[in-house]
């Protein structure tokens, strides 16, 4: 019995040395053992009259009811005094230090089971994994388009930087003055907001995670996800975000999954499009091609600007797909055209394009629509437009 006990102590006590806790209750302990023991025998009190002078003494309270009489109490009191004010002031400042980090832990842990529970009721999102500059541009563009998507970046600053981007008021701010000196206004405070903050104003759920690992893709949702970009700052990275990408679609059965990497070097596009990218974006080729419009075709590339890149001008080139509730199959290009108010500029049908369409073409079931029409996004500013 009395091993059994002995071996319990150890184990208790095992524990608490394990425990930060320790180093408070551990030098408190031995504080209150040492006041007990010394006043008790000094001064010959009762252990519950020595231990009530030692609790007044750590706590200094000092009630004056009891006072060391002997000289060798007097000295012991001294010593135990200073000794035991300072201790205790560590005790007690290391104690709130560790309940404040208990309350700041669960707090964590709360906003992130909450982030996790929006996460998972995301149903045909975007997973967007890096946030790098097309990264967070494209996260612009889906959000104008009303596509739900989540974030996915294992560098802070960076996903800090891309959620910045989503938010019309800070852009409002920091742009505003590229313009007019005069609209120039400190974005200090926004830019360093936390990052749960910061995506609860613009309602935008992301990962601080490798978009790399199987773990993160998983928990962004790919088994539900419409998509996956792959926009991390190197091909190699990209490559691996693709091929898990893809394996885990399978897996998922998610097969429909459509993934778009970025290629930073044209020799890898090939590499990318065996692991599973549906398909490539070569930025700098994109940037020539606007270069080359803006010098020889001033008036298109301002049209572009206005429709594509700010969204102001309530029209943007769309893609449409034959609806089951209002089908259009034996409908003309010309009814669609004056029921939809929008342009035909091609159909694809049967793995190829039919450009700028007669008004009588009849369109059929299987058909996609590339049109000029309305749409319902919002500007670069967060301005509406019809």
């Amino acid at each position: 019995m009395i091993m059994h006990l002995i071996t319990i102590y150890r184990n208790f006590l095992r524990q608490l040395l394990r425990h930060q806790l320790s180093l408070v209750l551990i030098p408190i302990t031995v504080l209150l053992i040492i006041g007990t023991f010394g006043y008790a025998t000094l001064e010959g009190w009762s252990l519950l009259d020595a231990l009530y002078a030692t609790i007044i003494t750590v706590t200094t309270v000092g009630y004056g009811d009891l006072s060391p009489v002997t000289v060798g109490g007097r000295i012991f009191a001294i010593f135990f005094t200073l000794s035991a004010i300072g201790m205790a002031s560590y005790a007690i400042s290391a104690l709130a230090t560790r309940v404040i980090q208990w309350e700041r832990t669960r707090v964590e842990q709360n906003k992130l089971e909450k982030r996790m529970r929006i996460i998972e009721n995301l149903q045909n999102h975007v997973i967007i994994c890096g946030a790098s500059n097309i990264g967070r541009f494209s996260g612009l563009y889906f959000t104008r388009a009303r596509q739900d998507f989540i974030i996915v970046e294992a560098d802070e600053d960076r996903l800090r930087r891309a959620l910045l981007y989503l938010d019309a008021e800070y852009l409002r701010k920091k742009f505003g003055g590229y313009f007019d000196i005069a609209n120039a206004v400190d974005v200090t405070e926004e830019e360093q907001l936390p990052l749960e903050k910061l995506a609860g104003k613009i309602d935008i759920p992301y990962l601080l995670a490798e978009p790399t690992e199987d773990s993160t893709l998983i928990a962004a949702g790919i088994g539900r996800a419409k998509g996956v970009v792959a926009s991390l700052d190197s091909d190699e990275r990209n490559l691996f975000t693709v091929v898990s990408a893809r394996a885990l679609s399978q897996r998922l059965d998610n097969i429909k999954l459509r993934i778009v990497s970025l290629v930073h070097d044209d020799k890898n596009g090939t590499k990318l499009q065996v692991a599973g990218a549906d398909q490539l974006v070569i930025p700098e080729k994109g940037s020539g091609q606007q270069i080359q419009i803006s010098m020889m075709n001033p008036r298109l590339a301002d049209f572009a600007l206005h429709t594509s890149v700010k969204g102001t001008a309530g029209y943007a080139l769309q893609q449409l797909k034959n609806e089951p509730a209002a089908s259009w199959v034996s409908q003309t290009i010309a009814n669609l055209s004056a029921k939809k108010q929008l342009v035909v500029l091609a159909i694809w049908r049967n793995g190829d394009y039919l450009y700028s369409p007669s008004p009588d073409t009849q369109l059929q079931a299987d058909d996609e629509l590339i049109v000029f029409a309305p749409s319902q996004q919002r500007d670069i500013f967060g301005q509406a437009t019809q």
